[in-house]
């Protein structure tokens, strides 16, 4: 089983949900740590070519641009009550084992609730980290093994996914799927 039947068998199951495949959000905090690292490694650069400095120009924004630390998730699964679920697929156990609570934050504080999907009987419920919830697919059917614990009042969605999001909703279908 891959990721797309996994997500495909959550989207049948939750068809009255919108999915969003693929989203990323800017990790904040990332994004100052990395400043402060870049500005160790490059000292000329962070001093004289940082936003708000004199010599600072649109090459230098599309330089940090390139740099700036996003999170992906799997899947943005909303629903028409507006909650928001996170939904993160482990098609192994080594790709689950790299998880770590600085990669799930951003989307935690955004979502009501953070799940990972995986095949049927890859991962136990205690493996998972605490609030997080675990869905199982197994062929067409989706069973919730652990219940994600409930964010009742999550952060706003950032402009940069909400910009991404219109981007996505504004593309005009190319010829192949015509």
């Amino acid at each position: 089983m891959n990721a797309t039947a996994v997500l495909d068998a959550i989207a049948r199951k939750h068809s009255g949900c919108a999915f969003v495949h693929e989203v990323v959000v800017e990790d904040s905090e990332r994004q100052e740590a990395w400043r402060a690292f870049y500005k160790t490694q490059h000292p000329g650069f962070a001093n004289k070519h940082w936003p708000g400095t004199p010599d600072y120009t649109e090459d230098h924004e599309r330089i940090l641009d390139t740099h700036k630390p996003f999170r992906r998730i799997d899947a943005l699964m909303l629903d028409g009550g507006g909650t928001r679920t996170a939904i993160e697929v482990k098609i192994s156990r080594a790709d689950f084992l790299r998880e770590t609570e600085e990669k799930r934050r951003p989307w935690r504080k955004i979502t009501n609730r953070f799940v990972y999907a995986t095949p049927a009987g890859l991962l136990k419920p205690e493996e998972i980290p605490d609030g997080c919830g675990l869905w199982e697919v197994d062929g067409n059917a989706v069973r919730i093994v652990k219940r994600a614990k409930s964010n009742p009042k999550p952060d706003p969605i950032p402009h940069q996914v909400l910009v991404a999001l219109a981007y996505r909703l504004n593309r005009k279908p190319s010829e192949e799927s015509l």
